[in-house]
């Protein structure tokens, strides 16, 4: 099965930047105790994410019938924003009301959504040969 699709990696690239750029509106509309603005980023950013989800996850079953149940881009998803916050701290971006013991509360909680997700997908892979879904092989 392939596990890195053209799709994915544009999706990664799309997500990765509209992580950095709802990182710095973040730190910048905390710090400047804009909290109505926070509102907005964060929902615009929601917005954003299902949007480049959505698309090129719809492209990437439309191209490859992988059975797989999202877990790829769940993945991916959890290794940039979180490698994201963590280098926003680390050099210094944060606004001084976040705190680095909010990102590592959000990684442990995702992380235990994540391996709950990857339980789903192995029970789901066992419904597959090399990733396509047995129903649609045989019928």
């Amino acid at each position: 099965m392939k596990l890195v699709t053209k799709n994915l990696m544009f999706f990664a690239f799309f997500f990765f930047i509209g992580a950095v750029v709802f990182r710095y509106g973040l730190s910048y509309f905390l710090e400047n105790l804009r909290y109505n603005q926070v509102w907005i980023i964060t929902v615009l950013y929601f917005v954003f994410n299902f949007a480049i989800g959505w698309f090129f996850g719809k492209r990437d079953r439309e191209l490859l019938p992988l059975y797989d149940i999202g877990f790829r881009f769940h993945f991916v998803t959890y290794l940039i924003f979180n490698s994201v916050s963590l280098f926003w701290f680390l050099c210094g971006f944060h606004s001084q009301s976040e705190n680095i013991r909010a990102i590592f509360t959000m990684i442990i909680f995702w992380g235990i959504g994540l391996l709950i997700h990857y339980i789903f997908y192995l029970l789901a892979r066992k419904k597959t040969i090399n990733g396509i879904n047995k129903e649609e092989i045989f019928e």
